[in-house]
């Protein structure tokens, strides 16, 4: 998998580079650099019938970086971009969590299920490249639409747990098993945990991104209003035990380009 990432990354940046030569031949392009950050809103999906990867919704995290695009034609070109993506997704409320991690003695594969707040932090180096389609609004400003592939580097990962909560063995918490087995008394059982990941999870995603996008002349360069999705197509998990999730989120962000 990681094979086909590479090669499909490096064929996607050799048809750029190609169009670009062809396009400086004949004097009818352009490039630019900007810089833009906003608001990232990413989700975990996926699960396949593994509680320990369902039930997750969306965060909010931050995005931001450099973008460099080459205009080929008066409608058409192509921006590869270095961007940095907080992902990840939160659960809050009842959920599954591995029972060798509360009881050692159990059998792998045993679900407990406690009420308490996770969120995964999936931290990012991503290098998408796109076509892009562009047509004039008017004299100074242009509304556009991008898609292409995009290739993420785990920079690292953490799991933030909060929260107490009486520990069951089953989903509708009717049969506690924090119980002391001397007192027979059931207690919470504290969820307080900043916990490092970054070893659980595949080093190298890939997946495709597009979005829509306004360009509005501002000075000596151009301020532009983007939004657009991604979705992972790689399993980020390393181990079968933790389940099989996707990335995924939504980009809304800010930025400013000018001419080189």
């Amino acid at each position: 998998m990681k094979k086909f990432i590479v090669i499909s990354f490096l064929l996607a940046s050799s048809v750029v580079f190609a169009l670009a030569q062809s396009s400086s031949d004949k004097n009818v392009s352009k490039l630019t650099l900007g810089a833009f950050g906003g608001l990232n809103i990413p989700k975990l999906t996926g699960g396949s019938g593994n509680p320990l990867s369902e039930g997750w919704s969306s965060r909010a995290g931050g995005a931001g970086g450099l973008t460099f695009t080459l205009n080929t034609s008066t409608h058409f070109a192509w921006s590869a971009d270095l961007l940095y993506s907080s992902e990840g997704g939160q659960r809050n409320g009842m959920q599954a969590l591995d029972g060798s991690s509360f009881n050692p003695q159990v059998p792998t594969g045993t679900y407990f299920y406690a009420d308490y707040k996770n969120e995964s932090i999936l931290n990012y180096l991503e290098v998408p490249v796109m076509a892009k389609y562009s047509f004039s609004l008017n004299k100074s400003s242009r509304l556009y639409l991008d898609l292409g592939p995009y290739v993420g580097f785990l920079l690292n990962a953490k799991q933030k747990t909060s929260g107490s909560s009486v520990v069951y063995a089953d989903p509708a918490g009717t049969q506690a098993v924090s119980v002391d087995p001397q007192t027979g008394q059931v207690f919470p059982a504290s969820f307080e945990a900043n916990t490092d990941i970054t070893n659980q999870i595949h080093s190298v995603n890939f997946g495709i991104t597009g979005g829509i996008g306004i360009s509005q002349t501002v000075g000596f360069g151009e301020v532009i209003l983007n939004f657009r999705g991604a979705y992972g197509l790689t399993n980020i998990q390393k181990y079968s035990k933790d389940g099989k999730n996707q990335t995924g989120n939504l980009l809304i962000s800010l930025g400013y380009s000018i001419p080189l």
